[in-house]
């Protein structure tokens, strides 16, 4: 509480110090780590902001975002190889999981590593065959890539599957993908 005081008057070198001493209470105390973090952040200790990012991540071990905020943060420090290993991380913290190869291939599409991206895309349909998602995502990747043939199936393979009712778009959205591909085949 001490920590939060000093912080709410952006003391944050006093709160840090405070909120250390929590955790040393409490380790696994997931919003005291984060407020520690935000600290760091307002001192512009980026080094120490990982430091305390990656403690946390080892209490929490499946949150994706985490590991996505940890790879962001090291490639704003221009650590290309450890951000890439923070989002691989991604996956193998849960690699049976939609949400890490979605959060991935997201990832890939914004750093233009498309073909990276249609990988995971493919993992996503392969692991939820009865939900729209990843069919989607991955028609949007071959688009962009320019891989007609390929967005073609997909397209085909989103009209042909009955989806459940609770992703009503899902005609919508595969006909405006048809719409882009009619023009490039």
């Amino acid at each position: 509480a001490l920590g939060r005081v000093f912080m709410d008057k952006s003391q944050f070198g006093e709160a840090a110090v405070q909120l250390k001493l929590a955790i040393e209470a409490q380790p696994g105390d997931a919003d005291t780590r984060k407020w520690l973090i935000e600290c760091c952040d307002r001192q512009k200790d980026a080094g120490a902001a990982i430091t305390e990012l990656l403690k946390l991540a080892e209490f929490a071990r499946r949150d994706v975002a985490l590991y996505e905020q940890l790879g962001t943060r090291l490639a704003k420090m221009e650590r290309a190889a450890d951000a890439e290993r923070a989002y691989t991380s991604i996956v193998e913290v849960q690699a049976l999981e939609t949400e890490s190869h979605t959060k991935l291939a997201e990832i890939r599409q914004k750093q233009e590593r498309w073909a990276d991206a249609i990988r995971h895309w493919r993992r996503v349909a392969e692991l939820r065959e009865l939900e729209p998602t990843g069919l989607l995502g991955l028609a949007r990747a071959q688009l962009h890539e320019h891989a007609w043939d390929d967005a073609q199936i997909s397209v085909d393979t989103l009209r042909a599957t009955a989806w459940p009712q609770r992703f009503p778009n899902v005609r919508h959205q595969t006909d405006q993908l048809q719409r882009q591909l009619d023009p490039a085949t």
